[in-house]
C-alpha cells in the first residue's frame, strides 16, 4: 500500500514558479520610483512651508506673502537645479566629481573664518559678501562627497578588499570633510555624512566586516561627542524609555508640543493652515518640526502618505544602487540613498520622540534654501544616472510620441 502511494506521488508534476532565473528590475520602473516621489515631496513641501512659516513671519513684522515669495524663488531654483542635473550625462558628473568635492570642501572650511555665521550655538552658515542670504556649505558637501567617493574608487580602480586602500583614499577625505562640519558643531549633519559614506561603500561592495569594525570605532566617538555637551546629553536621555519626563503643562518642551500637534491632528487633521502649535509654541515649526505641523493639519492620513512616499523613494534609490550597469553610478546612488534615508528617519524619529532632536531637516519638505537646493542636486544626479541606464534610451524612445527622425 505504501509503495503504491509513493508511486502515485512521483507521477504528480512538481509546481514550478518562474523560469528559475531572476530577472533584473526594469530601469524605467526604477526611474519613476525616484521621480514620482520626488515630485510628491516637493509639492507637499511647497504647501507646508507656507503654512508652517506664516505665523513666524507675521510675528517678525513681515508680509507673509513677500517672505513666501523668497522661499518660492529658492524652491524654483532648486527644481531648476534638479532638472539641469538630471539632463547632464553621467560622464560629466564623473569628470566634475573631484572639482565639486574640492569646491564644497573649501566652502565648508569658510565657517571657521569671519564669514561664518553663528546661530543657536552652531556655526553652520557663511555669508558671502554681496549675497543677501546665508549658505549652509555642509549641505553642498554631501553632494561633493558622494561624487568624490564614487570617483576615487572607480578612477583609481581601488582594491575594495584592501582596507588600507579604502582607508587612505576614502577615509582621509571623509575625515577632512567631517572635521570641517564639526568645526561648526553640527553633529546632526556629521551623522548624515557618515551614513552617506557608508552607503557609498556598501554599494561599492566592500567587505561587510568593515562596517562592524567601523560601528565599534564610532560608538566611543559618538559617546564622547554626546557627553561633552550637556544639551546633547539631555536630548539623548529624554528618548530613553523610563527616563523621559512627563510633560510639564506650565513649561512644556518642544517635543511635547510636537506630540500634541500629532495627537490633535487625528485621522484627517484640523485642515491646511489651521495648526495651533505653529503659533509660536513650536519654535522650529517650519524646519525641524515641520512633520509635526503636517500631522496636525493633515492628520494620520497625511503623515502615513509622507512616510510611504519616502519609503518608495528610498526603494527606488536602492534599486538603482544595486542594479545600475555603471559602477560610478551605483556608488554615488548608494550614498544619496543613505543620505535621504538617514535624514528622513532622524527627523521623523525625533518628532515622535523615538530619536533625539539633532537639528536635521526633513528632505524636500522643511524650510531651508541650501538643504533644498543640495537635495535637489543630489537627486537630479541620480536621476541622470537612471536616465542613462542600459535599456532606458530605447524605452524612452518608444514612449516619445513626437520625436524627430535621426538624419542618416
Amino acid at each position: 500500500m505504501i509503495e503504491k502511494l509513493k508511486t502515485r506521488a512521483r507521477r504528480i508534476p512538481k509546481l514550478q514558479f518562474g523560469t528559475g532565473t531572476r530577472a533584473e528590475p526594469s530601469p524605467v520602473t526604477t526611474y519613476y520610483l525616484i521621480l514620482v516621489p520626488v515630485i510628491c515631496l516637493i509639492t507637499i513641501g511647497f504647501v507646508m512651508v507656507f503654512s508652517a512659516s506664516t505665523v513666524r513671519v507675521i510675528s517678525q513684522g513681515e508680509n507673509p506673502y513677500t517672505a513666501y515669495l523668497r522661499n518660492l524663488l529658492i524652491m524654483a531654483f532648486g527644481v531648476f537645479v534638479l532638472f539641469i542635473a538630471m539632463r547632464l550625462p553621467d560622464r560629466f558628473w564623473f569628470r566634475a566629481a573631484p572639482w565639486v568635492f574640492i569646491a564644497t570642501l573649501i566652502l565648508q572650511f569658510l565657517v571657521a573664518t569671519p564669514l561664518g555665521v553663528e546661530s543657536g550655538g552652531n556655526t553652520n552658515w557663511i555669508m558671502i559678501p554681496g549675497v543677501s542670504f546665508l549658505i549652509q556649505p555642509s549641505e553642498t558637501l554631501k553632494v561633493g562627497l558622494a561624487l568624490f567617493i564614487g570617483w576615487v574608487i572607480v578612477k583609481l580602480n581601488l582594491d575594495r578588499t584592501n582596507f588600507m586602500h579604502i582607508a587612505v583614499n576614502v577615509g582621509v577625505p571623509l575625515a577632512v570633510g567631517l572635521t570641517g562640519i564639526l568645526l561648526g558643531h553640527d553633529l546632526g549633519t556629521a551623522l548624515v555624512v557618515v551614513a552617506l559614506a557608508a552607503g557609498c561603500l556598501a554599494a561599492a561592495r566592500v567587505p561587510g566586516k568593515w562596517f562592524g569594525i567601523a560601528i565599534l570605532a564610532f560608538i566611543p566617538v559618538a559617546a564622547f561627542a554626546v557627553f561633552q555637551n550637556q544639551s546633547r546629553l539631555q536630548r539623548v536621555i529624554s528618548v530613553i524609555p523610563g527616563f523621559r519626563k512627563s510633560p510639564n503643562p506650565s513649561a512644556p518642551e518642544q517635543i511635547d508640543h510636537a506630540l500634541w500637534a500629532l495627537g490633535s491632528g487625528g485621522l484627517t487633521g484640523v485642515g491646511p493652515g489651521a495648526s495651533k502649535e505653529k503659533w509660536n509654541y513650536l519654535a522650529e515649526a517650519h524646519t525641524d518640526f515641520i512633520f509635526a505641523i503636517l500631522g496636525e493639519e493633515l492628520g494620520l492620513i497625511g503623515t502615513v502618505f509622507v512616510v510611504v512616499t519616502f519609503a518608495v523613494l528610498i526603494y527606488g534609490l536602492t534599486r538603482l544602487s544595486l542594479y545600475h550597469s555603471d559602477d560610478f553610478a551605483r556608488i554615488v546612488s548608494g550614498g544619496v540613498t543613505m543620505w535621504i534615508a538617514a535624514q528622513a528617519i532622524i527627523n521623523m524619529g525625533a518628532v515622535v520622540a523615538v530619536l533625539p532632536v539633532i537639528g536635521v531637516p526633513l528632505p524636500l519638505i522643511s524650510t531651508g534654501g541650501s538643504a533644498f537646493v543640495a537635495t535637489c542636486g543630489g537627486l537630479g544626479i541620480v536621476l541622470s544616472f537612471a536616465r542613462k541606464d542600459s535599456g532606458m534610451e530605447k524605452a524612452f524612445g518608444l514612449r516619445t510620441l513626437f520625436r524627430r527622425p535621426s538624419k542618416k
